[in-house]
């Protein structure tokens, strides 16, 4: 026990021992390394130089240093650099740490762990496609022995990359640049560890895991598993072109993972997941295509038998088509006894969005192509199978399996065309079956069918058979359902590979309870296009008792019709024939149908066309060779009414058609027709009908008259016309006779009716449809002519108005039993109807207008001899020439038959007017040799007047509230007859004028005359108001008194008034009522009268004895003259003679005038009330040597004067009468010194009193007192 014990405490001290000297030891070790390794930065040019030897290329170390870490040194190379130039490869850090305790026991140099940071790498590709570092010299190619390399590989335990980025320059590309770029290296002597991450230059991550277990000796027997993490980018921007080859990548949005395990040499198995957003492409020379949403489930693995793919999930979308699938692939390797075998399978394939992947993706050939565009699939399979045997030889090399979903195809050259396949299908490459059993089929034999067959259902058997020389088709057994009835066939199809060899076809279809609808289904596209069309439509429907049909012959486009036969044959009942477009229908056809190579024949032994019967009709269409044009012949007899023959007319394609459109018809109708109808575009058929009717009735609409009692044997004849004898009729209630002429040749359609009758006038008028009252009444005679066709469709009535009374002014009107031989035509068809009219020798009228509407129509009607020409412009012009026209008469007949718009309408109608007038009564005047024109502007007319007594132009707007414009050069006016003008009772000229009716006028007058007298110029404006007219802005020169202001008119016509409120004035009044024939008794250097009063009537009856309200008058220097010599033929005018006045007082004024009393101002201010004058102010008269006061009543009715006179005498210029008033001489002088003083105050005292009474043109003026105080 003491010796164990002694033994561990021995092993411990030891032991302690032990520890305490490797403490020592580790130590020491350590302490000298730390002292030791920073030492390393003085070799960084040894360094330098040992490198550039080892690697043959300019090495540069930037900075070498030696640090201590736990039990290892540990190096520090910083800004490393291989290569000169901007494409040397830099380094920004290298971290060494060595293996001491590995290399001691190896005893050869091994690294712990290498770490890179900042790597800059560039991997650049030449022209031949090798990649190379950028920067570093190119080494020769060198065998590459994996042995060395792992064993090399060992040397260092780890390699780390980390904050790196990687730089590739494919040939001719824009470079790709991957950051953040991190590598790991794990290396042992049999296990291996590689991982890589990367940034891709969008932002995304790319990773890489790699683990193996390789022995460098035995490297062929590795065991690796990878795994690669793929981002969502799109790797069309990266991808080199020539990676692709013939394929051309647009866009390759797709990302994914793949997992991968590798034994023995080869892949054991993969796993797949893919996922694109979008993928866009397409093969060389092809237009791309989108993929989108692409969806991969997929793996793979091996086994002793072979392998196996499967996709287990496959799905895209092109388009708005999503497409789905399952494939599985499996390889079954070849065996004593089976043949290597690959097998493909999936659940279920859609055919149609196949086809545009295959045109943009696929690499065929174009031959092939035109056969994937071509055939067009549709549809879909389900349960597929091929079994591919590459070592087999002849057609079992492929064969296949699939059951069929409605999978349609087209036409290809000469195979048929099929839709809606539903069945199974089997073969391999030299023959096959298809089983059919499918609703809704279509089945298009192209090219001997111009369209394909539906059907409801169809079951069939069809084999095929595929071998050097051609392709043979056999359906010996088929049996379909359509709308057209139950039919069974069978058909076999023969296309020959050698282009000069015909294809061949043998097809046999029967038919039993049949539609006659569907027979032109069968008719085969070798027919001519005529015949062809006429048979699809001629039969509309029918119930088909039996039909067959056979084909037998070439199918090639240029075969000769020899080399083919066809045969079709229609029994039928209660069937519909359309026989020719646009003819009506036969019901109810019992007969049969034949067609073969001869042409085609219908047999209808009874029909209805219309409601007419029709019998015995025989419709033949010969067969014709080619370059020629089938006709149609029809021969039948008909008996119904005489609506269906005028419905015939209507509608059928024989051109009649506008001829008698809107004809109605009653009664009978028995006849026989015969048809010769070209079934070519653009030739005319031959149609001969012969009928006849009695007591029938027809109804023409243009123009629109209506026949009864009608009875005649007729004939149309498609080449001449409608012609018929023996015809009586009744029309407009009276009877006539007629004939028809058939005046027409080929091509042109042309009838003529003749008629003689009589008609009232009022008939006549509401067959017009002319409404308004005319100034006509009686019967008239005609004779009518219609003609109807394509050259000429007119109506002529031709009357010598015998038995017609027109009431109108001369040279118009006419009795009833005078002769005045007219004319009236009008057309009957195209958009306008015109009208043309001559009336004797009086008139001639043409009117055009739309039809139906006659109030927008143009003509001319033109007064006299010759022809009215229509205008190209709305509305009716007037011209020529009348002798004379009274507007009084004219204007009371217009009153009667216009009502309250006289003119109205025809002033809207009226386009313009160029007449000449050889006298014209109108207002009171007699214009002579007047021409009147008429023009239209935007929005107004204007009237041009010229003739003896008017000059001037008018302008009527077309807005009532804007005022006429009258512009009147001059205006001569008779002279005023002497009677009328001493008349003052004369009546009012204007008094059954309304002036409520007056418009509103602008009126200028540039030169009025009075007989040979110019008066001067007007101008005034009219403004009518609630009451009547208002003229405003008066400016009248009446041979120089100016006459100003406004004035008005109002009232009623018989019990109106006026009022003017304005001033007269003028210069010198002797010259004013001397041109008025007024005797001079006045002169001035300027006067003025303002006036402001009413007077009854208009204003021409404005007179001193009529007027009510107030006078303002002024005259400046002037005199009271008297009249002697010439001047006493000359009127006196004037309410008061003052130098009478003067010289009856004995007034001295010879030392101012010599004769005559002059003035400086007259002033005077009379209120007058129905011609009764007052002075509101006196009658003043200022004058040099004397001055008078004239105040009192002036009664121009009655002729009378009652007022006081007051007479002033200043004594400066009247001292001998002073003198002689006051007594004596010194008295006299006295008061001219005083008037010089004190002036009117003493002119008072000077002033002498009268009293002035009796008529005002010869007063009595009686002294009353020599003074008169001041008032």
């Amino acid at each position: 026990m003491e010796r164990l014990t002694r033994v561990l405490i021995a092993l411990t001290r030891w032991g302690l021992g032990g520890c305490a000297l490797l403490t020592v030891l580790v130590a020491l070790y350590v302490s000298l390394g730390r002292q030791l390794v920073p030492l390393v930065a003085e070799y960084r040019n040894d360094a330098q130089d040992k490198a550039e030897q080892a690697l043959g290329m300019p090495v540069h170390i930037g900075a070498l240093e030696g640090r201590w870490s736990g039990l290892a040194p540990v190096l520090l190379v910083r800004d490393v650099q291989l290569g000169d130039g901007p494409n040397a490869l830099r380094l920004d850090a290298v971290r060494v740490v060595p293996d001491l305790w590995a290399s001691l026991m190896e005893r050869q140099l091994r690294i712990a762990q290498i770490e890179l940071g900042g790597l800059q790498v560039s991997l650049h590709e030449d022209e031949n496609g090798r990649w190379a570092l950028k920067g570093l010299p190119v080494t020769q190619a060198q065998s590459l022995d994996p042995e060395q390399v792992l064993t090399q590989l060992q040397v260092v335990s780890k390699v780390s990359l980390f904050d790196s980025q990687v730089t590739l320059e494919p040939f001719q590309r824009d470079p790709t640049t991957l950051t953040y770029v991190s590598l790991g290296l794990q290396t042992g002597s049999v296990r291996q560890r590689l991982d890589a991450r990367a940034t891709l230059p969008d932002g995304q991550p790319l990773a890489l895991s790699l683990r193996s277990r390789i022995r460098p000796a035995q490297w062929r027997e590795a065991q690796l598993e990878a795994y690669l993490s793929l981002p969502q980018s799109d790797w069309a921007k990266w991808i080199p072109p020539k990676w692709l080859g013939q394929w051309k990548a647009e866009q390759l949005r797709s990302g994914g993972e793949v997992w991968l395990n590798w034994s023995n040499g080869a892949v054991s198995s993969a796993v797949v997941r893919m996922n694109a957003p979008r993928l866009r492409g397409a093969y060389t020379g092809r237009k791309a295509i989108a993929l989108d949403n692409l969806a991969l489930n997929a793996w793979f693995q091996r086994s002793e038998q072979g392998f196996e793919v499967a996709v287990d999930s496959l799905a895209m979308s092109l388009g708005e088509t999503r497409w789905e699938s399952r494939i599985q692939l499996r390889q079954l390797a070849a065996t004593e006894k089976t043949e290597e075998t690959w097998e493909v399978q999936a659940d279920r394939l859609d055919l149609a969005p196949l086809t545009p992947l295959i045109d943009a993706l696929a690499p065929l050939p174009d031959t092939l192509m035109a056969v994937v565009d071509g055939l067009k699939v549709t549809g879909g399979l389900r349960n597929v199978r091929l079994d591919i045997r590459p070592k087999a030889s002849g057609d079992q090399r492929l064969s296949f399996a699939a059951n069929l979903d409605r999978v349609g195809f087209s036409a290809y050259h000469g195979a048929p065309a099929a839709g809606n396949v539903s069945g199974s299908i089997s073969g391999d490459l030299g023959q096959g079956e298809l089983r059919l059993d499918t609703d809704a089929f279509m089945l298009h034999l192209d090219p001997i069918f111009a369209k394909p067959w539906h059907y409801q259902k169809a079951n069939a058997r069809l084999t095929w058979r595929l071998d050097q020389d051609g392709f043979t088709l056999i359906a010996p057994y088929l049996k379909v359902l359509g709308e057209e009835g139950k039919i069974a066939g069978d058909f076999l199809i023969r296309l020959l590979f050698d282009p000069a060899l015909e294809d061949y076809m043998d097809l046999r279809v029967g038919l039993v309870e049949g539609d006659g609808r569907y027979t032109g289904k069968y008719l085969p596209a070798v027919l001519s296009p005529a015949l062809d069309e006429w048979l699809r439509t001629a039969i509309l429907k029918g119930a088909v008792d039996e039909g067959y049909f056979q084909y037998q012959g070439s199918l090639n486009h240029g075969a000769s019709p020899e080399a083919r036969s066809i045969s079709l044959f229609f029994k039928v009942h209660d069937a519909a024939l359309d026989f020719q477009p646009g003819w009506p229908t036969v019901r109810n056809v019992d007969g049969d149908v034949f067609i073969d190579d001869a042409g085609v024949r219908v047999k209808a032994r009874s029909g209805e066309l219309l409601n007419t019967q029709v019998s015995n009709v025989i419709v033949d269409i010969p067969h014709v060779d080619s370059g020629e044009h089938s006709h149609l012949y029809l021969d039948g007899e008909f008996s119904g009414g005489l609506g269906d023959g005028l419905k015939i007319l209507q509608e059928a394609p024989i051109g009649t058609g506008p001829t008698f459109a809107g004809w109605e018809g009653e009664g009978s109708l028995v006849g026989k027709l015969k048809l010769d109808v070209p079934l070519v575009k653009g030739q005319q058929p031959k149609v001969l009908v012969d009928f006849s009717t009695a007591d029938a009735r027809l109804k023409i609409r243009e123009p629109a008259l209506e026949l009864s009692q009608l009875k005649g044997d007729f004939r149309f004849d498609y080449d001449k016309g409608l012609s018929g004898q023996g015809i009586t009729a009744r029309a407009f209630d009276k009877p006539f006779t007629a004939q028809i002429f058939a005046e027409g040749k080929p091509g042109q359609l042309q009838t003529r009716l003749a008629a003689k009758g009589q008609i009232g006038l009022k008939a006549l008028t509401d067959w017009l449809q002319f409404n308004q009252a005319l100034p006509l009444s009686g019967e008239l005679p005609y004779e009518l002519q219609v003609a109807l066709g394509s050259r000429s469709n007119q109506l002529t009535i031709n009357s010598t108005l015998k038995g017609l009374a027109i009431d109108l002014p001369a040279p118009f009107g006419k009795s009833a039993g005078e002769v005045r031989n007219s004319q009236f035509r009008m057309n009957l068809q195209g958009p306008e109807r015109r009208y043309d009219v001559d009336y004797a020798d009086l008139a001639n009228l043409v009117y055009a207008s739309p039809v139906g509407k006659p109030g927008q129509g143009r003509g001319e009607l033109l007064f006299g001899e010759g022809n009215a020409q229509l205008p190209s412009a709305q509305g009716v012009r007037l011209s020529g020439k009348l002798a004379e026209l009274d507007v009084a008469l004219w204007q009371k007949q217009l009153e009667r038959y216009a009502g309250n718009d006289p003119g109205g309408s025809a002033r809207q109608a009226l386009q313009s007017a160029n007449v000449s007038i050889g006298q014209v009564k109108a207002f009171g005047l007699d214009l002579n040799q007047a021409v009147v024109r008429v023009n239209r502007s935007n929005d107004s007319w204007g009237v041009r007047l010229d003739s003896k007594e008017v000059i001037g132009n008018a302008r009527l707007p077309d807005n009532q509230a804007q005022p006429i414009t009258l512009n009147l050069q001059t205006i001569h006016l008779p002279s005023a007859d002497p009677a009328e003008v001493t008349a003052p009772d004369a009546p009012d000229p204007l008094a059954t004028v309304d002036p409520r009716k007056i418009p509103a006028v602008d009126l200028t007058i540039g030169k009025l005359f009075l007989g040979d007298d110019l008066l001067g110029s007007w101008s005034l404006k009219l403004r009518p108001t609630a009451k009547g007219v208002a003229l405003k802005d008066l400016d009248l020169n009446l041979k120089g008194l100016m006459i100003d202001g406004n004035a008005g008119w109002e009232g009623v016509p018989g019990a109106s008034s006026s009022w003017y409120k304005g001033r007269l004035e003028g210069k010198d009044v002797a010259d004013v009522l001397k041109a008025w024939k007024f005797a001079p008794t006045v002169t001035s250097r300027d006067f003025r009268l303002d006036a402001d009063g009413r007077w009854p009537g208009s204003p021409a009856w404005v007179g001193l004895k009529r007027f009510s309200g107030s006078l303002d008058a002024s005259l400046r220097k002037g005199q009271f003259v008297e009249v002697e010599g010439g001047a006493q033929a000359l009127r006196v005018f004037g309410l008061l003679n003052f130098n009478s006045i003067g010289r009856r007082l004995r007034l001295d004024f010879s030392d101012l005038l010599g004769k005559g009393l002059s003035y400086d101002r007259v002033k005077g201010l009379l209120v007058a009330s129905e011609g009764v004058y007052v002075t509101r102010e006196p009658i003043t008269v200022t004058g040099p040597s004397s001055n008078l006061e004239l105040d009192g009543t002036l009664d121009m009715v009655r002729d009378q004067i009652d007022a006081n006179l007051l007479v002033t005498l200043p004594v400066t210029n009247n001292l001998p009468l002073a003198a002689l008033i006051v007594g004596a001489p010194a008295i006299g002088g006295a008061l001219f010194l005083v008037d010089r003083l004190l002036g009117d105050r003493v002119a008072r005292y000077a002033s002498v009193h009268y009293r002035v009474e009796g008529p005002w043109k010869e007063p009595k003026i009686s002294f009353i007192k020599p003074f008169e105080k001041n008032r």
